[in-house]
């Protein structure tokens, strides 16, 4: 009986333990997807140190709508065949993509980011960088573009 007793508590706070495992938050997926894009472009990511994020601004569906169309799409697409642009052309065509999938007009579509981190240069040394970035509202929250500033 004690045993039975013991067996069913365990698994109560087991339960109760694993359901109160806190979800990220979309700040917090924001970082990693950033992150993780900056991490492919550095030499040495393991020295990577995350210093400040700030959400800087949030442009709704129904927003980038009017600027990313068929028409501008189109006009990248000639640029590309022009002068090569596959990054542009790719950029264009995924946030084109996503916002022809959305039905709600104000929902968040793209968010522009002031990011900053640490990380080792060639020397060893540690610098420390200020990045524009652009993410997709997606469900992975695509990061389209980072500039260093």
């Amino acid at each position: 009986m004690i045993m039975k007793k013991t067996l069913v508590l365990f698994l109560g706070l087991s339960f109760i333990i694993s359901c109160s495992e806190k979800e990220k938050t979309k700040e917090e997926k924001i970082k990693e997807s950033i992150t993780s894009k900056l991490k492919e472009k550095m030499k040495d990511p393991a020295s990577f140190k995350f210093v400040n994020m700030n959400i800087k601004e949030t442009f709704s569906v129904k927003n980038r709508k009017e600027t990313i169309n068929a028409g501008y799409l189109d006009k990248v697409r000639k640029l590309n065949e022009k002068m090569a642009s596959p990054v542009l052309l790719k950029n264009a065509e995924t946030e084109y993509t996503f916002l022809q999938q959305q039905t709600d007009e104000y929902k968040d579509a793209v968010y522009r980011i002031d990011f900053t981190a640490k990380g080792s240069n060639s020397f060893g040394g540690i610098i420390q960088s200020n990045y524009s970035v652009t993410v997709i509202n997606d469900d992975s929250l695509t990061v389209l573009n980072v500039s260093k500033n």
